[in-house]
């Protein structure tokens, strides 16, 4: 039996029912995923709920100093032992349960965290909420629910969540919510200027000629209103980088005036084309994404198109085209 959406609470109740908790985020997971992920693993410790936490693939480099950063599992099949080791699977940050890259995660029960519109609650309990900033918001407010006081490390990743899901508080999730978590969080021990270091102030080599390959091929559709960018495997490959190397690659072409949405295409293996896509305004690209089976958020979203990668170039832009054409 499904529950529906309920609050901290409940979500923290489950929680602590459970003996042995799997703690997966989506593939190529990012600040929100791996920083709440990390946060509730010391929630679950905290409430004596053994956690054990993994992901389908690494992580973007610029993560790697999260405070238990090492306790992370990655690989592409689930712990030995699953499900007769486990009793619980918690998805963070999943709109769907197979974002997590592992079959067979609902052959236990689910504890369902995210902010994604279109999740269709499908945990046994379900802790969804659209208007949350981020996942790891949510994750901070279970710490309050349980009335655990978070350590330096828990605030640490739930700033780190917090962040980079709202850009930096500059995407349009930066809401006063937002602001008060940060606060609390800051509060609690996370140092904001250490943070912005570990996220903005350092890059692998790898990932900045990968940068240089992407920006080459940068094209301004629709009156400069669309941009676009692409990487094909010959790029990821002379650039030696890999598919985590294109975290904030995209944020260069919505930097210029007068883009109100951007395009991004990666193909890092044959067959498959990954679309990032993000908006500004009224032009809300998660419609767009959910047509090629994918989601997201109205101004950050994302799918997977099968096929060539010009195939999917203009697949997707016939869309955005259409979708910028009604919003203005």
């Amino acid at each position: 039996m499904t529950a529906g959406q309920l609050d901290a609470r409940g979500a923290v109740q489950r929680l602590a029912r459970s003996t042995r908790a799997l703690i997966v985020g989506h593939q190529r997971p990012d600040g929100d995923s791996l920083g709440s992920q990390l946060a509730l693993a010391e929630l679950a410790a905290a409430l004596g709920v053994p956690a054990v936490v993994v992901n389908r693939d690494p992580a973007p480099a610029t993560l790697d100093e999260l405070p238990g950063r090492d306790r992370v599992a990655v690989g592409d099949s689930l712990p030995e032992g699953f499900p007769q080791a486990f009793d619980l699977v918690v998805a963070v940050e999943c709109p769907e349960p197979d974002r997590a890259g592992f079959p067979g995660l609902d052959r236990l029960p689910i504890l369902n965290i995210d902010h994604h519109p279109a999740n269709p609650l499908y945990g046994e309990v379900n802790y969804v909420d659209a208007d949350a900033p981020a996942t790891g918001e949510l994750v901070w407010r279970m710490f309050r629910a349980a009335g655990v006081k978070p350590s330096a490390a828990a605030a640490t990743n739930a700033y780190v969540a917090l962040s980079t899901d709202t850009g930096d508080f500059r995407y349009s999730n930066a809401t006063g919510r937002a602001f008060r978590a940060a606060a609390e969080m800051v509060d609690a021990g996370a140092d904001p200027t250490l943070v912005a270091g570990w996220i903005h102030g350092r890059r692998k080599a790898a990932a900045v000629l990968l940068l240089g390959e992407a920006l080459s091929t940068l094209r301004l559709e629709a009156e400069g209103r669309i941009a676009v960018i692409e990487l094909d495997v010959a790029a990821f490959r002379r650039a030696g980088a890999a598919p985590e190397d294109t975290e904030d690659i995209i944020n260069h072409p919505r930097a210029i005036d007068g883009v109100r949405a951007v395009v991004f295409l990666k193909q890092w293996e044959q067959a498959a084309v990954r679309v990032s896509l993000r908006s500004a305004g009224a032009v809300d690209v998660r419609r767009i994404a959910e047509r090629f089976g994918g989601g997201g958020h109205a101004n950050a979203a994302g799918c997977t198109l099968d096929g060539d990668l010009p195939s999917a170039r203009e697949a997707v832009l016939a869309a955005v085209r259409e979708t910028l054409e009604a919003a203005l």
